[in-house]
């Protein structure tokens, strides 16, 4: 029986692109910066760092972390607040509880907003732990190293646990750690592109989640 969950939370649990995308526009502009490529949702996922690399192109390291902190205010005071469940994540949650699943999320996101959206929206209370590269010490390298981290603090079995997430990163966590993928294409990544075997099961909504759970049982 699968007894352990991980859940990504972008694109997966939570549909949070109105406010990201929102505060990557903002800081941009009023940096009076063109990114080099368009903020849409194919720049979700990765840590804020590093998407900050993406969009500014070769800007100095101080005008990066400029960016950065800029976006963190904005995201944080009211990027938040455009943050939805997607459709029938309450229910989902329910059920995976009352068959006895152990459930976590694993996110690049930071910790500071990750937890004032899983708290608003009800998430957290489900939850065994919420996790994100900047919560832990020293700090996650990527999510492979998050997801290990998890697994060992949690005593998970890896023959018991699955990594539910929308993107590359996902998948390659999951197969870094010997973890079976379920891939959520409603999300913003491609888990397609990931190395390694392809994904165990294909939600096209997330109420699927416990039929498809009972399935690889």
């Amino acid at each position: 029986m699968i007894t352990g969950v991980l859940f990504d939370f972008d694109g997966t649990l939570v549909h949070t692109a109105p406010g990201i995308l929102a505060g990557f526009r903002r800081v941009f502009a009023e940096a009076g910066m063109t990114p080099v490529e368009p903020i849409d949702e194919r720049v979700i996922g990765p840590p804020l760092a590093a998407t900050i690399r993406r969009l500014a192109g070769d800007a100095a390291p101080e005008r990066l972390a400029a960016l950065a902190a800029a976006f963190a205010a904005t995201y944080d005071a009211d990027g938040v607040e455009m943050a939805f469940p997607y459709p029938g994540m309450s229910e989902t949650l329910e059920a995976l509880a009352g068959e006895g699943r152990r459930m976590f999320v694993v996110t690049n996101k930071r910790i500071v907003p990750a937890r004032m959206i899983a708290e608003r929206l009800g998430i957290a209370a489900r939850l065994e732990g919420l996790y994100s590269p900047d919560a832990v010490a020293p700090r996650a390298a990527n999510k492979a190293d998050l997801v290990g981290r998890v697994m060992v603090a949690h005593r998970l079995e890896a023959a018991a646990t699955i990594v539910v997430g929308d993107s590359a990163d996902d998948a390659n966590a999951a197969h870094a750690n010997r973890l079976r993928f379920v891939a959520a294409a409603y999300g913003y990544g491609d888990p397609s592109a990931a190395a390694g075997p392809p994904p165990s099961a294909v939600l096209d909504e997330l109420r699927a989640l416990p039929e498809v759970l009972r399935r690889l049982d």
